[in-house]
């Protein structure tokens, strides 16, 4: 008589009232209703497995990642509340998928993932907190003019723009505070007699100058020198005004420092004008002879990254060691015979890069370049392959753990984005086919 009011239809069995029904929606999307989870888990676990050791390289991206939050991020309990996501999410895939349970063998993958990505998301955090406190220096709170009696950390010849800078270790008269600062000398304060010989490294010195604070960006993106001063430990930068007093001289054992103040001379006395300068630059890593003249042309030429010492100038030095020691060798017909000359001579293009980034300087590109080619030398000592995505990420990775504020510097950005599309493009296999 009529229809059943509780909905059943004529077979019998009750008709589903429409709210009953909306889960079969998700089957628009090939997904049946409630199992969206566990499928994108399989798809996930599924993706992990055929990765292998790809999944590796994307440690290094999480721990930049890490790096750039602590940088994003403004507070410090934000900082603590980010480390506790990561430790979180580590707990509760653990929770999730239990060691010793049915997950070894459904989501022992995912389960990896998730954890080591997530600690090493907080880990990067961790660093860069930790390294803004240990090397982080308070700068001064106004302009001063006050005498400084210090220790010199380090020497910059700048003779092109008639100085020489000076980092020194002070302390604050008033407080006692121990503090880095970085003077600006001008040549002419030393007369016709010029630099005193014992002015370098480990020389105290007593001299007056007008310091500064580090100046923050002039418009809104452009370069921090604030931050950069933060994290080289610089309180104030300033010039000096009067004379300079050495109280005690530099030791005359002649450290790197010496060697390569003496490298750059030697080579501008054999090459005249601004070709001894530029060649100056390239074996020493002294830039300080070039002139604002010589820069701008080659900034207008997009050749000035050729005068920072990086990966061109280290990949040519330990090449030509390499081939150099490998053709040498191989003339010693009792050693080619015993010896394997490539391994002999990976050694010898390793020796000659890391004493050529110690030699200019070790600025964090020449390491990060030296690093990188080391283990070229090593893959190819080896027998493995020598260009691999893996190797960006472990020199990325050396790096960060070292120096982490350089992630945010556009250096280290252009410099890895450069190989690894290098990288990709070489081992695609359009490349390969061709």
């Amino acid at each position: 008589m009529g229809d059943d009011p509780g909905g059943s239809n004529a077979a019998g069995g009750a008709m589903p009232r429409p709210w009953q029904t909306t889960g079969r929606m998700s089957s628009v999307w090939g997904w049946q209703g409630g199992a969206i989870g566990p499928r994108l888990a399989d798809a996930t676990e599924a993706f992990l497995a055929r990765a292998g050791f790809d999944r590796a390289p994307w440690l290094t991206v999480i721990f930049a990642g890490g790096i750039g939050t602590w940088f994003v991020l403004p507070e410090m309990w934000q900082w603590c509340a980010a480390i506790a996501i990561g430790v979180g999410a580590a707990l509760a895939a653990f929770a999730l998928w239990p060691l010793g349970s049915a997950a070894d063998e459904h989501r022992a993958h995912l389960r990896l993932a998730v954890v080591t990505g997530s600690l090493v998301f907080a880990f990067g955090i961790a660093v860069i907190w930790a390294r803004s406190e240990m090397v982080g220096a308070e700068p001064i709170a106004r302009p001063v003019v006050e005498q400084l009696h210090g220790h010199v950390l380090e020497r910059e010849d700048q003779p092109a723009d008639g100085r020489l800078r000076l980092t020194l270790a002070t302390r604050d008269f008033g407080t006692g505070t121990a503090r880095k600062v970085r003077i600006n000398v001008p040549l002419t304060a030393f007369g016709d007699g010029g630099v005193p010989p014992g002015l370098a490294e480990g020389a105290m010195v007593r001299l007056r100058a007008r310091l500064m604070p580090p100046a923050s960006p002039m418009l809104p993106g452009s370069y921090d020198f604030a931050r950069a001063a933060w994290f080289k430990g610089l309180a104030a930068t300033g010039t000096m005004v009067g004379p300079l007093d050495i109280i005690r001289p530099a030791p005359e054992t002649g450290g790197i420092a010496n060697v390569q103040r003496w490298l750059a001379a030697h080579v501008r006395a054999r090459v005249d004008g601004s070709a001894g300068a530029i060649a100056a630059a390239f074996a020493s890593g002294d830039r300080g002879s070039i002139t604002e003249a010589d820069e701008a042309a080659m900034r207008d030429s997009g050749l000035t990254h050729l005068l920072s010492i990086s990966g061109l100038h280290v990949s040519a030095v330990i090449a030509a060691a390499y081939f150099a020691a490998l053709r040498l060798l191989a003339l010693w017909p009792a050693l080619v015979l015993r010896v394997r000359l490539p391994v002999v001579a990976a050694a010898a293009g390793a020796l000659a890069g890391v004493g050529y980034t110690l030699l200019t300087g070790a600025e964090v590109p020449t390491v990060r370049s030296c690093v990188a080619a080391l283990l070229v030398l090593g893959a190819l000592a080896l027998g493995r392959e020598a260009l691999s995505l893996r190797m960006v990420a472990v020199a990325g990775g050396f790096v960060l753990l070292l120096w982490p504020e350089s992630a945010i510097g556009p250096s280290f950005q252009m410099s890895f984005s450069a190989v690894i599309a290098i990288i990709a493009l070489s081992t695609s296999a359009p490349a390969r086919a061709f």
